[in-house]
């Protein structure tokens, strides 16, 4: 990354036409900035990362003021409070949670940790209408209505969400218990049967796991369930952070920040530990009754994620939808229509009757 690049603070940069002097924006799927005046394009200088490195998590706990920090501007929306990094080039943009209008006053700075990657957009906002027509396409029970309505919405947003990824060394020491089925016999007579009963057996042992790249969205709009939905991210075309692939989008501000998101990659992490110690128990059942895990080497890193989104009302309810800007994976909340649903009911309630008369008549 260029020194000048380095010294900027991440999402405040207007970058200008050496041409006519308007403001350029990262053009999706490329490797340069766009002028949409006059059609200038200005190449951005940047390498493929070849090898992650990682930040020390203790050192960053301890040390957070004087490591990888800078002061960032923030701008917030007055409805619903979404915050994100201020970019000069995107003024009169609209909050892409609520659709409120962001006014330059409503900013401050803050001292946040530095995005090390991010994964640039790929696809550009006037094809994501496409992915949105394919999803509303498949909402059978979606009203008519909505799905002109979505398609004509003009809110659409790129935005960059953060998320955190946590590496980590496990040992865990475990004690617990393997069930072993066998059958037997019991009863008499008419009641003789053959029932399946358990043995259980006392066992212990140890498991060592190593986690990369645990990821936990760091965003406080978009969940980790909507995040898990769009999942997918080609990370090996990571490039490092660098302001010019941020011209022309929204940056989210992270609201966990990185301990919360460590408390909860843990929780993910002793999910898949549980799951090895069950794996490493075997038999039919297992018991865990106690386990001991030790985490080491924990590294940790904020990147930044490609999501196009936007907002529609439908009778007085706002919806949204979130389109991954890498490949076009979409999800979203959506109304139903109940004339659908009850017409569906009909038709399979018809269909049933047809069926059972069909079954008699060939009695």
């Amino acid at each position: 990354m260029s020194e000048t690049t380095e010294n900027t603070r991440l999402g405040s940069d207007t970058y200008q036409c050496m041409n006519c002097g308007a403001a350029l924006k990262y053009k999706p799927d490329t490797d340069f900035l766009h002028c949409d005046y006059c059609g200038t394009n200005t190449p951005i200088e940047s390498k493929k990362v070849e090898e992650v490195h990682e930040l020390d998590f203790e050192q960053y706990a301890q040390n957070f003021e004087k490591l990888n920090t800078q002061t960032t501007k923030i701008i917030g929306c007055r409805k619903c409070g979404a915050e994100s990094t201020f970019n000069e080039s995107i003024k009169s943009a609209a909050c892409p949670y609520c659709t409120t209008p962001l006014i330059e006053s409503d900013t401050h700075e803050e001292r946040l940790i530095r995005p090390s990657y991010l994964l640039p957009f790929k696809i550009e906002g006037r094809d994501t209408h496409k992915h949105l027509e394919t999803w509303l396409k498949r909402l059978w029970f979606a009203p008519n209505k909505l799905k002109k309505q979505a398609l004509q919405t003009n809110q659409l947003q790129g935005v960059y969400i953060p998320c955190w990824t946590y590496d980590a060394q496990t040992e865990t020491d475990y004690s617990g218990q393997k069930g072993v089925n066998y059958t037997t016999t019991v009863g008499t007579g008419k009641n003789r049967r053959t029932v399946t009963r358990t043995r259980w057996y006392f066992c212990d042992g140890h498991v060592s796991l190593f986690f990369d790249d645990v990821m936990v969205p760091a965003s406080g709009m978009i969940s980790r369930d909507i995040m898990n939905k769009i999942n997918n991210w080609d990370s090996m075309n990571m490039v490092e952070a660098d302001n010019r692939f941020l011209s022309g989008f929204i940056t989210e501000k992270y609201v966990m920040n990185m301990n919360n998101g460590y408390d909860l990659a843990r929780q993910i992490m002793n999910s898949e530990i549980d799951y090895a110690i069950r794996r490493d128990i075997g038999g039919d059942h297992q018991r865990i009754t106690a386990k001991n895990t030790h985490f080491s080497e924990v590294k940790f890193k904020l990147i930044l994620l490609p999501v196009y989104m936007s907002s529609y009302i439908y009778k007085n309810k706002l919806y949204h939808f979130f389109l991954n800007g890498r490949t076009g994976r979409l999800t979203g909340d959506r109304p139903y229509s109940p004339i659908k649903i009850a017409i569906a009911i009909i038709i399979g309630i018809v269909a049933l009757i047809a069926f059972i008369l069909l079954l008699n008549s060939n009695q």
